[in-house]
């Protein structure tokens, strides 16, 4: 009797088990259709718009690099979540890249700190750059900062290289305070995942935060000072 119970409840385990991975196959065999009928909808596109090879093996290895080791859209399901999860799991993963911008690092111990740093993580947006992209170009007016999470990039200077950045740097963060052209074109040696954070999320959180708000303002107008001596600098010349 007792072996009867013990080869009933390994054939229940047994079958459980069974399920569960069968399960988790049908899953990861569900992802993978979806992944190839977006690529073979892609192909499909391409050739319809008769694109030359060199364009097409662009665009595959963009969609490579934004769907690679996943297929799911991160913004479809943080917005299925409510604020509070959103909140906590954006900043789990932007913290350490948002406080190494100095005026974005709030201080003041009133509690509100979090809160800020919570707006500013549910803002950011991802982006995805192949090898050559150029993701800002000098003489261009900028309105976003950018945050490299994983990558490597080039910093140009009329056309000459003068630094490289990769994981946890930022750059671009002037266009969040003016409105000025970008001074520096920037360009991914690798293929880059980075988040971006535009001025216009930036101007739409700040009333919530008056201490920012003045912080950002005294910044802008040194910013403007200093664009305005620069400028009589070169006249003089």
């Amino acid at each position: 009797m007792v072996m009867l119970c013990f080869s009933i409840l390994g054939a229940a385990l047994y079958a459980s088990i069974v399920g569960t991975i069968s399960s988790f196959s049908m899953g990861i065999d569900a992802s993978g259709r979806l992944y190839k009928q977006k690529l073979d909808e892609l192909k499909e596109y391409m050739g319809w718009k008769d694109l030359d090879e060199i364009t097409q093996r662009k665009v595959l290895r963009y969609y490579e690099l934004k769907y690679r080791g996943k297929f799911f859209e991160e913004a479809t399901l943080l917005n299925e979540m409510n604020e509070s999860l959103r909140m906590e799991i954006t900043v789990h993963n932007c913290k350490q890249l948002i406080s190494k911008v100095p005026f974005l690092n709030r201080e003041m111990g009133d509690g509100r700190d979090h809160i800020f740093l919570g707006r500013l993580a549910t803002s950011l947006t991802a982006a995805f750059f192949i090898p050559g992209d150029s993701i800002v170009t000098a003489g261009d007016i900028g309105t976003e900062i950018f945050f490299i999470l994983k990558g490597t990039v080039r910093i140009l200077v009329s056309g000459n290289v003068v630094g490289q950045m990769s994981d946890g740097a930022f750059f671009g963060e002037l266009a969040l305070i003016a409105n000025i052209p970008r001074t520096a074109t920037v360009q991914a040696i690798s293929s880059c995942t980075l988040y971006r954070l535009t001025r216009m999320d930036l101007m739409r959180i700040l009333p919530e935060f008056e201490d920012m708000q003045q912080r950002m303002d005294v910044i802008y107008q040194q910013r403007m000072e200093k664009v305005r001596l620069e400028q009589l600098q070169r006249g003089e010349k």
